[in-house]
């Protein structure tokens, strides 16, 4: 029997430059997100009796507005509500995974990551599993630490932490539930600082930039990166940064960056990884609907997570 999907809209956009990602899980819900994931399992006369048997909405965790100093330390306040607001999230997909469903997190800006990513890996230590490897499908790595960082921005910072570097806003956050770098692998990142370069060299992580996906195929691209991540267990979580994908086709991102995926190229590699049944847990992030009035990137958003969730 298919796994239940839970849906949680992680509504922050704290962590970023545009607070306005902080809409993201609206967009993706107007764009028909649940209905869309149950479809993908039923006859569609049957979707609306059964949308919620299938696929559980449990709402949204919306992060309180506070001021953000300008420059690279954002303040007190922030950081204390970023750290507010993460062990909240925490705890909220613990319990996802804990009843045996597949949570789905939708935001929102990346900083979330670090409670999604902890939540997968204490959940495994308390079970006495194998922690999964990571995916991480996104045109930057985000393993800035406070020192490398040149933004200040948190979104930027969580895969730091749940690596095990020190990031004071989250250090409560990934207690208990690292990950082990040598199993998280990049798909689509292109815009890597130095600071953060040096470190992600450091841990070895596999990174699969847009070139080289284009140059193997997105087939054998995905394939060599499950490996890595899955390992014996054959288990991972994923995270979907919309900004993976070129701003041609997704504007309504918070960061623009050249020379992404193609919709047809990502479309392969969220669809496989659907297929293996591998995820133990899925994030689409980073949808800013204020740069997409026509609302494609929230539909592209929407497709990505059903694709992920198998659907």
């Amino acid at each position: 029997m298919s796994r239940v999907i839970e849906l949680i809209g992680a509504r922050i956009g704290l962590g970023g430059r545009c607070i306005d990602t902080r809409d993201g899980p609206i967009a993706m819900r107007s764009a028909g997100l649940s209905a869309r994931l149950a479809a993908g399992r039923v006859d569609r006369e049957h979707v609306r009796d059964l949308v919620h048997d299938l696929v559980r909405d449990l709402g949204d965790i919306v992060a309180r507005d506070v001021v953000r100093v300008p420059g690279r330390d954002p303040g007190v306040a922030l950081f204390e509500e970023a750290r507010r607001y993460s062990l909240e999230l925490r705890d909220a997909v613990e319990a996802v995974l804990a009843r045996g469903a597949l949570p789905c997190v939708i935001g929102g800006d990346h900083s979330l990551g670090a409670a999604t990513q902890a939540a997968v890996g204490r959940h495994a230590r308390r079970a006495g599993a194998d922690v999964p490897g990571i995916i991480w499908i996104d045109a930057h790595t985000d393993a800035n630490t406070m020192e490398t960082t040149p933004s200040g921005n948190l979104h930027g910072m969580m895969l730091a932490a749940v690596h095990g570097l020190h990031v004071p806003v989250f250090s409560d956050v990934v207690e208990g539930g690292l990950r082990d770098p040598r199993r998280t692998v990049y798909v689509g990142a292109r815009d890597i600082d130095d600071g953060e370069r040096e470190i992600v060299e450091r841990w070895g992580c596999r990174i699969f930039t847009p070139e080289e996906i284009a140059r193997i195929g997105p087939e054998r691209a995905i394939d060599e990166a499950m490996a890595i991540a899955c390992g014996t267990s054959g288990r991972c979580s994923v995270s979907f940064d919309l900004d993976s994908l070129d701003p041609s086709i997704a504007p309504g991102v918070d960061c623009h960056v050249p020379g992404g995926l193609d919709w047809r190229t990502a479309e392969v590699i969220l669809a496989r990884i659907g297929a293996s049944n591998a995820a133990v847990a899925v994030e689409v992030v980073e949808v800013n609907p204020s740069a997409d009035p026509s609302g494609k990137t929230a539909r592209l958003a929407v497709e990505a997570a059903a694709l992920l969730c198998g659907v």
